[in-house]
This record gives structure tokens, sequence and C-alpha cells, in this order.
């Protein structure tokens, strides 16, 4: 780069940084912008800061430099990576990368990792001595040898570097696994057990920086924070538009559009601030033609952000043609292990009904639709029963529709009929493994990774000890993705379903179980191969969320299940006598965690776990065994407080952002326990009383977010959570919503202060509550296990 250019970019750059720009220094210029897409922000840890610049850029050819706010960093063209050096302690909570084309700037925004020193302490009771101390939570995958405490007199301590939010963990002391006697919280664990409650400083509290939007005209937005921040960018698309904090007046700071967006059906203004160390929510704001888009009627299916999921389990769901019904002959599988009918002329047969149109769905989660294996096979863990390939994920093809559930005419239909319903439809992908009968792993044995470990040990199902290469079963080979062989021939598969099908995404199964550098692959064959195709991709994690985390961005996934919150939420929905403040700040730590207007799926159950109504209901034992149970007995719903509870859950669901989905039903209270027993066919006629208040709630649920916009793009506040009680705020500038829950089994007033809401009258009670004005306060009474919803008029 020539000396005069170098000049001028670093001339740009104290402009941005100094938050006084000269409008005319700016160039918007999103013809020339080399990031696809709006750019994902980059986390910067404690340790080594390495930027994979293909995840946001996929042609160099135009690019002159890459830079980070300081002069600590490399820039690594050949690799395409920058890594930023800055010590971690001297970095900003807000920074940024900037890249130059010729007189223009892009910018990909950088937010410092929030790590905090927290602390435990471990009291053994009286009497009690032990020769080694470890802790094992969901922050280090639950491996005890990863953190030791040390001994102190009679004491054990431990310094944990933790993100803001709750954990939950066990002591092991001499190898037994016991909770924290010196912690005063417990929560359970989903399994009948309990875990000790590590809070390491989250809160709900607004008592720091928070940004809102308040107003806009044709040319100008004006936004709010609670004080002044320090520093704030404001970007359209993945440039910074020019800002004066000064001009903040009465906390309200106004800019205007660029001129530019005009030119874009679809654009993004994106807001970012921050305080004395603290990072606020993050604001985003899309634009219709270069105007704020504030009407639903102008959202389109192309808006990911607008996805309401339906999770189709198409052998179970509804059988359209019977002459392919063919289960497996083999008296070692039961009747529920096996196939069951259900097939993709069902779900088009149920998609041209109107059945998701009245539901409210806009996007549909088809399970793999891969040919399986056509005889039974034993599961390795006791008792060793035997199944069939009944759900798709063992896969003897990886391009050829399984004749149970179809063709390729059929499937075509099925996206075809979708779409022009204004639906998108994704694929369950299997990505991990194959079923050892796959032609790709007859020929090539050595594209998996071993099944033996050195030690003489198998290697299946070591999901965290070997997360990289466990196998699934003895009969399921895993992929040994550090073969480049590998990772281009399974990608490719992905790509085949994209091109001949015309999906719009995928569901990816064991997400992390494969290498990033995976999924980075798929996702620029993506970019490369269907530029301006709007294409989801959601992965399917269990683990902590930084672990979660790192598989979304720009190079990766867009989101990931949400399955710490669903986890923590499902405890508080399920129970009697809850304390709501739990699942207000396990929502609070996953929007710091994955941003405030992320596109994480938010879900009512799956596949993998028993039933959420089986779970509040009780029908399961504490400590029990949940698979087990649905193969000891009947399980069905006996309390009609159940349906009422999974009706709350639904409406959590619904109503905070990212993406909700809903496992096939759930919009009913389908009940059963684990594997394979919440797996059964679905209902669709017959419906109880309950089950069908259930299914016209949660249609009712879908069409208030569809409905108002502030649910699919406002601020999230908690204006209360409590014990049996939590208020939810959703605001998108004059739009307001407000979300009250009673998760009590008795009638609950529950108190709104006039100074949060003005005029009661201005609002809609969409569940008749009765609402009562008091001096200070407005009281809306709920009946026990019950919410309202208001909406602005």
């Amino acid at each position: 780069m020539c000396k005069i250019k170098h000049w001028l970019i670093l001339t740009l750059l104290v402009a941005v940084l100094s938050g006084c720009q000269d409008k005319s220094s700016i160039s918007f210029n999103p013809e020339s912008d080399p990031v696809t897409g709006i750019a994902s922000v980059v986390i910067l840890k404690p340790d080594t800061n390495m930027v994979y610049l293909e995840d946001y850029i996929t042609d160099f050819s135009a690019i002159d430099s890459v830079y980070y706010e300081d002069k600590n960093y490399v820039f690594d063209r050949d690799a395409k990576t920058l890594e930023i050096l800055t010590p971690f302690q001297e970095i900003s909570p807000l920074s940024q990368i900037l890249i130059s084309c010729g007189s223009d700037l892009y910018t990909i925004v950088c937010r410092k990792s929030p790590k905090l020193k927290t602390d435990v302490l471990f009291k053994p009771v009286a009497g009690k001595n032990y020769s080694s101390v470890s802790i094992a939570g969901d922050f280090n995958g639950w491996s005890p040898g990863k953190d030791t405490l040390i001994q102190e007199g009679n004491n054990w301590k431990i310094s944990l570097n933790l993100d803001q939010g709750l954990y939950q963990y066990q002591i092991v002391a001499d190898g037994v696994w016991m909770n924290n006697p010196s912690a005063g919280d417990t929560v359970s664990n989903g399994i009948g057990g309990y875990n000790t409650l590590l809070n390491a400083a989250a809160n709900i509290d607004a008592d720091k920086l928070s940004l809102e939007t308040l107003s806009f005209d044709d040319n100008s937005i004006v936004i709010g924070a609670s004080e002044v921040p320090d520093r704030m960018f404001i970007l359209w698309q993945n440039q910074i538009l020019p800002i004066d904090l000064k001009n903040f007046k009465s906390n309200a700071y106004k800019f205007d559009i660029p001129e530019e967006a005009a030119a874009y059906k679809r654009s993004y203004i994106r807001v970012y601030a921050c305080k004395s160390g603290y990072v606020a929510n993050d604001l985003l704001i899309p634009l219709n033609d270069g105007k704020v888009l504030y009407n639903t009627s102008d959202i389109t299916r192309e808006d990911k952000f607008s996805n309401i999921m339906y999770f189709v389990l198409a052998d179970r769901f509804f059988d359209g043609n019977k002459n392919n019904n063919f289960k497996i002959n083999d008296s070692r599988v039961a009747d529920k292990a096996n196939y069951q009918g259900g097939d993709l002329y069902g779900v088009l047969q149920k998609l041209q009904e109107g059945y998701f149109e009245k539901l409210g769905i806009t996007c549909l989660w088809i399970s793999p639709v891969f040919r399986n294996p056509d005889e039974a096979y034993q599961e390795f863990p006791e008792p060793k029963r035997y199944y069939s390939g009944y759900h798709g994920y063992w896969p003897v093809s990886s391009t050829e529709i399984d004749y149970r559930l179809g063709n390729d005419s059929v499937f075509k239909a099925l996206v075809n009929k979708a779409h022009d319903k204004n639906m998108n439809v994704i694929l369950d992908f299997v990505a991990n493994h194959v079923h050892e009968k796959h032609p790709l792993y007859q020929a090539h044995k050595d594209w998996a990774t071993p099944l033996m470990l050195p030690d003489g040990r198998q290697n299946i199902r070591l999901w965290d000890e070997c997360r990289l290469t466990t196998w699934f079963d003895t009969f399921l080979p895993s992929w040994d993705f550090e073969n480049p062989e590998v990772s281009d021939t399974v990608s490719q598969y992905a790509i085949y379903w994209l091109a001949r099908f015309g999906i719009d995404g995928f569901r990816h199964d064991a997400t992390k179980h494969i290498p990033e550098a995976f999924w980075r692959l798929l996702t620029k064959k993506i970019k490369t191969d269907f530029p301006g195709k709007s294409i989801y991709q959601i992965g399917e994690t269990f683990g902590n969320r930084e672990l979660i985390a790192g598989y979304v961005g720009s190079g990766m996934m867009d989101g990931q299940f949400d399955f710490n919150l669903y986890f923590d939420a499902r405890n508080s929905f399920a129970g009697s006598d809850s304390e709501m403040k739990n699942t207000a700040l396990s929502l609070m730590t996953s929007l710091g965690y994955y941003g405030s207007f992320h596109l994480m799926g938010n879900i009512t159950g799956n596949h993998d776990l028993i039933r959420f109504i089986s779970f509040a209901d009780g029908s399961v034992l504490p400590g029990e065994d949940d698979k087990e149970a649905g193969w000891k007995r009947d399980i069905e719903v006996e309390n009609l407080s159940s349906y009422k509870k999974l009706q709350s859950l639904n409406a959590f669901v619904l109503s905070i952002p990212g993406i909700p989905c809903i496992y096939y039903g759930d919009e009913i209270g389908l009940p059963g326990a684990g594997d394979p027993d919440n797996r059964r066919v679905m209902k669709f006629s017959g419906l109880s009383e309950p089950e069908q208040e259930t299914f016209d709630i949660t249609s009712k649920l879908i069409n208030i977010r569809k409905n108002n916009i502030e649910f699919l793009l406002g601020t999230t506040t908690v204006v209360d959570a409590r014990k049996r009680a939590m208020i939810i705020k959703r605001k998108y500038f004059d739009r307001e919503s407000y979300i009250i829950f009673n998760q009590s089994d008795s009638v609950n007033d529950v108190l709104i202060a006039k100074s949060e809401i003005k005029d009661i009258n201005k609002f809609n009670s969409n569940f008749n509550s009765e609402i009562t004005e008091l001096s200070s306060n407005y009281q809306i009474r709920l009946n026990p296990f019950s919410f309202e919803i208001l909406t602005g008029r």
C-alpha cells in the first residue's frame, strides 16, 4: 500500500475512533463491501484472539489491508487471519477491525468478553477430611479434572474466570460428587437430582447503560440511552455512521439514515455502546427501502429474525401414503422403536390442509430424510435394545431419500408448497457420522476416527472426553474431519440438498462433535454458491454457553438451540412454587452471550428430552431414568394444571428474542417420557378439551408475535422477577408489550407500577385478565399457572 493511502486510512480511523466525524469523510458504498452479509461481533477473550477473516470475506482481491484499531496486531494476508496482540486488560469493551478497500472503510465490531473472577468456597461437613477436591460444572464441560480446589486450613477454594451469568456445578471430593454445603442455592438438574447454583454477577437490574429506540421519520432515527455512553458505534450495513457524542440531548441521540439506503430493499442499522467497562444491549433496526421497518406486513420469509419454527419428525407425524409403510421385520424391535408410517406425503398433506398456517408457523424443520438401513441394530449401552433407523440419523446414503418417507418428487412438491405459503423449509443434516453400510465409509474406512482408544476402551459416547472423535454407536463411524477430503466431500452433500431442492437451510446434528473448520468450509461454500440467498443454519450443541457461542457467527452458524435457557425455564415453569428470577437471569445471560437480537433457537422441547408436559406433570418420578420410564409404563397427563404450565412455557418461548421452535405435539400437550416415548405419532383428531385449548392458545401466541413487531425487533427488559411471578417488557420505538406470568397454584395479583405503564387504557389485554387501577400501581389478577400479554392498541 502506498504511503498516501495508508495516511488516509489512519486519518479516517482516528476520526471514527474519536466519536466525532465529518459526514463528508465517510463514503457509504455497500456494493464494494467485501463482507458477506452483516458482520457478526467478534468476542475478544483473555487468551489468543485470532480472527479468521474468511468468516467474513470470501474474496480478498479488492482489499488493501485489514487493521485493528490500535497498532498491536498482525494481519496475515496469505493465511487470511488477523491476530490481535493487545493485552486483554488494555482492550476497550468495544473496539473494531477495519477493512480498507480504496477509500472505503468497513467495520467488524469487537466486544471484550466480560470475564470476572468468581470465587467458590467449599467447607467440608464437620469431621470430613478430603485429600483431593475439584469442581465440575457447565462452565468446564462437567469435567472434574480441569479445575482443582486449593486447601486453605479446613476449607477448599478456587477462583474461576467466568463470563457474567448463572452456572450449575457440583463438588467432587475424593471422587464423590456432591452439592456444595457452603452455597445456599440449588437447582433441579432435570433428571431427578439437584446441582449447586453459581451466580457470576448475573443481574436483571437496569442500573447500567441501556439503549432503546425512541422515534423515527423518513430520514432520521432517535435512540435513547440511560446515560451518555463513553463510546458508541452506529453502523449502516458494515460501515460506521458519523456521530458526535456531544449531541446527546436529554439522553437521546438523533442521526440521519444514509441516503444510499433507499436503493436497498432490506438493510440494517446497528447500535453498540459502552460506559465504564460495561457494554449495553445492542439495537437492530431493519430498513425497508431506506425507511425504518415498522409494519409486520413488510416482513418476508427471507428475514431470518421472523422465523417461527416447527420440528416435524417425519416418521411420527402423519401417514400420507400407505403404500410405503415398511416396518423392520425383526421381533427384537419393539413397535415404538420401529417405523410408524409417517412420511413426506403426510407432511405435504398437512401443509395443503392448512395445519401449519392455522398454527402460524413460518418455518418447517424436517427430520433427516436420508436413506437409512433396512435392518435393526443393537444399541451399545445397556439394556442393549434393538432399534430401526426410523428417525433418519443413521444414513446409508447422504443424497437418496428413504423410500419409506417418499422420493425426490414429493420432497420438491413439499418445499414448493411451503414457499407458496410463505414458509421456509430447513432440513436436518447429519454430517458427523454415517451408518457403517454407507458406501463412502465402505470405500474409505480410513476416513473415520478410530473406534478403539490407546487405552483399550471403545470410543463410544465419550461426549466430552473425546468430543471431536467419539462414535455414537458401534455401527455409526464418525468422520475424521482433520482429513481435508472428508470435509470437502461431506460439505458437498449439504450443497447438493440446497441446489437440488431449494431448501432454506439446515439444522445441523451433533454440531459440537465436528471441528469448527468444517463449519467454516461449509458456510464459505454456501456463500459462494448461493450469493444473496437467505440460508439459515442452526446447530445442536449440549454444553455451556461459551462452547455453544463458539460455533455461532458470520463464518459458521446463524444460531444454535439455547438448551441452557430451556433447562432453566423448564425448572421454573414446571414447578408450583418457582423462583422466576433464575429464568430471568438465564434470559439476560443468553442475551449477553449471543447478542440482543440473536438467531438462537428457543425450544418448547425436542426429540432427545422428556416431553415438557410429562416433566411438569411428575409422570416420571424424581431420580428415575426418563427413558426407562417410557418402556416400563404408559405415560399420560394426570394433572390438568400441566397443560397450563405448558401454555406458560410456550408463551415465554414466543415472547423472547430469538427463533421460537415448537416440537411437534407441544402445541397440544402430547405426553412422553424419554426417547423413544417422546416421539409418539402426532395426534390430529379427537383432541381433549385441554389439548384443543393448548392448540388455540399456542396459535394465538404465535399470531401475537407475528403481528406485533416489538416481539421480533424490540429491546428486552425484565421489569420484575421473583418467586412465582415475572414481567418482561418488549419495546420497539412506540410499540410496547408486557408479558406477565403467575407461576403459582393460586390466584396471584401481580402489580405493575404506573411509572412503568402510564395509561393502561392504551393496551389490549389479550387473555382477558382482570385489571384494577390502584393509587400507584395497576393490579393484574392472574389465575393459577397463567399469563397475560398486554399489547399496545
